[in-house]
């Protein structure tokens, strides 16, 4: 059963349509097909209900008869397409660090899928469930965009070169299209595989990015939680961008978290039960991936990311990351720039 109420920034749409462009293809016939009106392309921070884009997507590969069609798509997104989001991933610095906030502002792009981070002993990067069942079409689309998208940004924020160590497709592409993937990836590519999945080696991901700078990224991270926050998106995303809004201020309590939804604390609780999770639970998840993501951040100190995680004192953040890691923040932040010496944390 489709998941209800998913959608995508529009600004996704618009690299669509540049890629049909290329091919030769009418775009107005595409778009009066798909039912899509013009005035989505005179808003592009506005979102795009799930059914439309998977008409145009469905319509993009019979028009062009391209299964690659998505990696042609690659090619016409630049950073500028997620806003202020695409700003905060150039500055990252490091891997984990833009994997860390792809996960947390996934939402942003589209609610159709889901990040979540993975790691193996050797390996480290990202994975993308879906939250609702799409055409096939749309889910080689959405497997191919995805770890397209996430290669050619790495590639310009450390490597131009770079490949990844794995790559998973949860799809076959036809043996005529098989050396466009190989030839753009340049690694080992696992079709028809359970989940959409980019890898790195583990080596390269805490390494020092060289245009990093956590300033500014946390600033455009709060453009892009205004963002969200004017958005409707599910439940969940909803009460993690309050979350993330209201955590240094030291109270985001169920109470007030409710509150600013327009919900009761029993409504919110029963919601999230059905969405399989709950306040408490992403509470939790919250403050440990920010903690390590701003630990990482060797211009703050220990005390202030316990001041942005929402913790009254140093020691109290310092009990929790213990409990989380089974070492402290600081143990933490030195071991990281121990395994990486080339990284510049304090």
């Amino acid at each position: 059963m489709r998941a209800t109420n998913s959608s995508s920034l529009t600004s996704n749409m618009v690299v669509i349509v540049q890629a049909l462009r290329s091919y030769g293809i009418d775009i107005q016939d595409v778009l009066g097909l798909a039912g899509i009106d013009r005035s989505y392309f005179e808003h592009t921070r506005e979102r795009v209900p799930a059914e439309l884009l998977q008409n145009l997507i469905d319509l993009a590969y019979e028009k062009t008869e391209d299964p690659a069609f998505a990696l042609r798509c690659v090619h016409y997104f630049n950073p500028a397409n997620m806003h202020a989001l695409g700003m905060s991933l150039l500055c990252s610095v490091s891997l984990r660090d833009f994997c860390e906030r792809v996960e947390r502002f996934f939402a942003l792009l589209t609610t159709l899928e889901k990040v979540e981070l993975s790691e193996t002993r050797n390996l480290a990067g990202i994975r993308m469930l879906p939250t609702g069942e799409w055409s096939e079409n749309h889910r080689h689309f959405d497997a191919d965009i995805f770890t397209g998208n996430v290669l050619k940004f790495v590639r310009l924020i450390y490597e131009p070169s770079y490949c990844p160590a794995r790559i998973q497709l949860t799809w076959t592409p036809p043996q005529s299209c098989l050396a466009q993937y190989h030839d753009y990836f340049g690694c080992d590519i696992e079709f028809s595989a359970p989940v959409v999945a980019i890898y790195f080696d583990k080596r390269d991901y805490d390494v020092a990015l060289p245009a990093s700078n956590a300033a500014l990224a946390r600033q455009n991270d709060q453009v892009v939680m205004d963002l969200l926050s004017r958005n409707k998106l599910d439940l969940p995303s909803q009460v993690y961008s309050k979350l993330i809004e209201l955590l240094p201020s030291g109270n985001c309590s169920r109470e007030l978290v409710a509150s600013s939804l327009h919900m009761s604390v029993t409504t919110l609780h029963e919601k999230m039960k059905r969405a399989g999770t709950s306040y408490q639970k992403l509470l939790h998840q919250t403050r440990k991936e920010l903690a390590e993501h701003y630990i990482l951040q060797g211009d703050l100190s220990l005390t202030e990311v316990a001041y942005l995680l929402g913790f009254s004192d140093s020691g109290s953040f310092s009990r929790a990351f213990k409990g989380w890691e089974g070492i402290s923040p600081r143990e933490y932040r030195n071991k990281i720039a121990a395994d990486n010496p080339g990284n510049p944390q304090k």
